[in-house]
């Protein structure tokens, strides 16, 4: 099990560390997932936002940046309904599973876990780790028109 980072400072060290430089475009990625640690973002949200404080960023950037987070075990990526990978700061809370807005990327976690009760119907399979995901639209975003209204 690797460390969840809380702070962007701690997130930069640890990549300092496994032998990445620090640049300002990469702060601001970190920045991104840091100051929204229940939402998802797609590479597209990313390079919306840095390109707002870095004109000159290429895409080639934000994919290499999500990459490394990644592989730091920084990020976490999940396949949407969409077929589109989004990425989202690693879960510092124990064990848990998340309701995920289709449109603004929401999440929140769900804290029981039906994995017990799946168990005991399939005594002759050994599960090794699982995932749930629920997809939907949070409140807001129904109200606001989203499907599922």
């Amino acid at each position: 099990m690797h460390p969840v980072h809380e702070t962007t400072a701690s997130i930069l060290q640890a990549l300092k560390e496994a032998g990445y430089k620090f640049t300002g475009k990469r702060r601001a990625v970190v920045d991104l997932f840091v100051e929204n640690r229940d939402r998802y973002f797609s590479a597209k949200e990313v390079y919306d936002h840095v390109s707002q404080i870095y004109p000159s960023v290429s895409f080639d950037t934000i994919y290499r940046t999500l990459g490394i987070l990644v592989e730091q075990n920084v990020i976490e990526p999940m396949e949407f309904a969409d077929d589109r990978a989004r990425y989202r700061l690693q879960c510092a809370r124990g064990h848990h599973h998340h309701l995920v807005c289709l449109r603004c990327g929401a999440s929140i976690p769900i804290e029981e876990c039906p994995i017990d009760r799946i168990r005991q119907q399939v005594p002759n399979f050994r599960i090794e780790d699982h995932r749930l995901e629920i997809y939907g639209y949070c409140h807001r975003c129904a109200d606001a028109g989203g499907q599922g209204s």
